[in-house]
Parts: C-alpha cells; sequence; structure tokens
C-alpha cells in the first residue's frame, strides 16, 4: 500500500469514527443534527394550589404607550401605539392568569399607561394604579404598582450612598415605596430597578451603591416597625442560592438588600430557594443574537425578598415560565402566596 492510500484510509476511518453516533442517531429517527445547547420551552400556565393572598413582580419591557416623548432607548413597539397595545395585551394576558393582589411591574412609562393596561386588558380585576416619576430620563422607564387593596402612601427614595469609601455617590432613579396595611400589619413594599449588567466589572461600584440606598430605605422602614417586602428587577444574582445556570454575583448588592440592619433578626429572605434549582429563572438574553431561546441564557436576576415575619407566611412561591420570551416580555413573573391567617413566630 502507498503512503497516499494509507492516508486516505486513515482519513476515512477518521470520518466513521466522527459520524458514526450522527448516522446512528440518523438511523435510529433521531435529528441528525441536535442544537449547540437545549432549547427553553413555554411551560403550562400553572394551577396555583394556595389561595392566599398573592404578591407578584413581572418586568414588563417597555410598557409604553407607543406616542409623544419615548426616550432614547430603541425597542420594536417604539412610535407605534398599536403595537404598543399588542404589547400591552399580552402582558395584561399574563398579569390576569396571574390573579395576584398586588403586583410591581418595571419598565412602565408613566401613571397613564397603567391607566390603559386597566381599561384595554384587565377590566374587572379591581386594581388601582400607583406610580411616582423617576429620574431615569434616558429610556423613560419607572416602576409601578397595581393594588387590589388601599396604598396608604406612596413614594420614593431620592437619597443618594456609596458602596464604599471613596466610590462615587450611587441614586436608584428607578424605584417606589408602597405602604399598607395587610391584616392588621403594618408592611412596606420596595419596587427597584437597580443598573443592568451583571457581569459588567465597571458598573460593579455604582450597583452596590444602588444597592445601598435600598438597604438604607429598608433599615428606614424596619426601624418604623414595618414588615418589608422588596420585589422588582435587581439585575443581578443571588449569593448564596445558585438560579438554573449556577450564575455567582460579582457585587454584594443582593447580599447588601438581604442585610437590612445589624443583627440578624431584620434580615430579609429570598423566597427563590423555595423552588427547585430547575426553575429558578427570570430572564432570558440572548447573548449570541441567534433569536433562539437557549437554555444556558437564562437567569434569576428578579427577586422577591420578605422580613422574617412576612417570610412565615409563604405558602406558595412559582416562577412562572409559559411564554416564549422573545415574544411577550424578556423576563418572566414570580409569583407568592401569603398565608394571612398564619400567625405563627
Amino acid at each position: 500500500m502507498t503512503y497516499g492510500s494509507s492516508r486516505a484510509t486513515l482519513t476515512l476511518l477518521i470520518v466513521a469514527a466522527l459520524l458514526g453516533p450522527v448516522l446512528q442517531g440518523c438511523s435510529s429517527g433521531l435529528p441528525l443534527l441536535s442544537p449547540r445547547t437545549p432549547l427553553f420551552k413555554p411551560e403550562p400556565f400553572p394551577v396555583f394550589r394556595h389561595s392566599g393572598f398573592g404578591i407578584a413582580t413581572l418586568n414588563a419591557e417597555f410598557l409604553f404607550d407607543g406616542m409623544d416623548d419615548e426616550g432614547e432607548a430603541i425597542f420594536p413597539w417604539k412610535a407605534d401605539p398599536q403595537l404598543a397595545r399588542t404589547h400591552r395585551d399580552r402582558i395584561g394576558e399574563t398579569l390576569r392568569r396571574l390573579d395576584a393582589d398586588i403586583v410591581v411591574i418595571v419598565e412602565v412609562e408613566n401613571l397613564h399607561t397603567l391607566e390603559l393596561l386597566l381599561n384595554e386588558s384587565l377590566r374587572g380585576m379591581e386594581y388601582r394604579p400607583y406610580l411616582v416619576d423617576g429620574t431615569d430620563f434616558f429610556t423613560g422607564q419607572d416602576v409601578g404598582i397595581l393594588s387590589r387593596i388601599p396604598i396608604e402612601e406612596v413614594t420614593r427614595t431620592d437619597v443618594l450612598a456609596r458602596s464604599d469609601a471613596g466610590a462615587d455617590l450611587q441614586g436608584v432613579s428607578k424605584n417606589i415605596i408602597a405602604r399598607f396595611t395587610l391584616a392588621g400589619e403594618e408592611v412596606s413594599l420596595i419596587g427597584l430597578h437597580l443598573l443592568s449588567r451583571p457581569s459588567d466589572p465597571e458598573r460593579l461600584q455604582k450597583r452596590q451603591g444602588q444597592a445601598e440606598v435600598i438597604r438604607m430605605a429598608v433599615a428606614d422602614e424596619v426601624s418604623a416597625g414595618r414588615e418589608v417586602i422588596v420585589a422588582g428587577d435587581f439585575n443581578d444574582f443571588d449569593d448564596l442560592i445558585r438560579d438554573r445556570n449556577g450564575n455567582r454575583p460579582i457585587t454584594d448588592v443582593l447580599k447588601r438588600i438581604k442585610k437590612a440592619g445589624p443583627g440578624d433578626a431584620d434580615d430579609l429572605v429570598n423566597v427563590m430557594a423555595d423552588v427547585p434549582q430547575a426553575a429558578r429563572f427570570t430572564s432570558h438574553w440572548d447573548r449570541d443574537r441567534d433569536e433562539r431561546v437557549e437554555v444556558d441564557e437564562l437567569s434569576a436576576i428578579d427577586h422577591i425578598l420578605l422580613s422574617k415575619d412576612l417570610y412565615r407566611k409563604v405558602r406558595e412561591v412559582r416562577f412562572v415560565h409559559p411564554y416564549d420570551p422573545m415574544t411577550v416580555t424578556d423576563h418572566f413573573p414570580i409569583v407568592i402566596s401569603l398565608d394571612l391567617d398564619n400567625q405563627s413566630n
């Protein structure tokens, strides 16, 4: 056998070895080529087992009206009232099926847009809208609340803080603080939307400064004798609880906010620990821009944190994934149910 024929034989053997599993899969009826990573598939909308008081949060991805000044950011339904209405209807259908009693909605244009949502998609749900104008003039986004129970006071924090000595002062442009009474207890709900890009080291100090602002707000509410809920888009990973893909934070954002005061008794609890790790995702980032929702592109950056007395009343936690995040919103809702009759300590 000549050298040339030996090389040809060796090449054929290598090709056969590489294609063997593919050809075997083809003969067994399997796809010839599998995706690089598994694709996400929407799940059926859950049937909620517990009928207690429901609290939810959802980043609604530019819930705008498609008219007038809509900031500098680009999104598909910008300056298109009909497409904006279609988007609101999709968000409204999701919220209707969640059927929570109070909802923190992130990336809302203004109070008028929340009123449109109620009149168009959420008629009969008995919600009242709340929003305090923020200071994100680039995107024009704010954080709003829909509530079936009376809200006694709605405000926001404009405090500036720094993460460490020498760091620049930071504020939280998108936040809301609502105070109300729940089963005889005074409760404060802090809704927030922090800076994006959790793994960007250039934003580390800025986002930790924002976290310090929220920690101070929590500490103020706790010192006033109020139970606390912090909910919304933290744009960061939990320091102790791993999400579906095991993401780890480079910041102390969640750790800082959960540590509300000097002792352990006033620490906040992340409800994410109450769902299996496979279900711990709230956001999709199309990292490779291929318009496919791949499982390794999912993460948990939205959270609901509760003071310990409220956490003792939790009866159900759901991370809900009922739609393709490329078609409704690039985030998924979290919903919890509280048993307000539970008086255990």
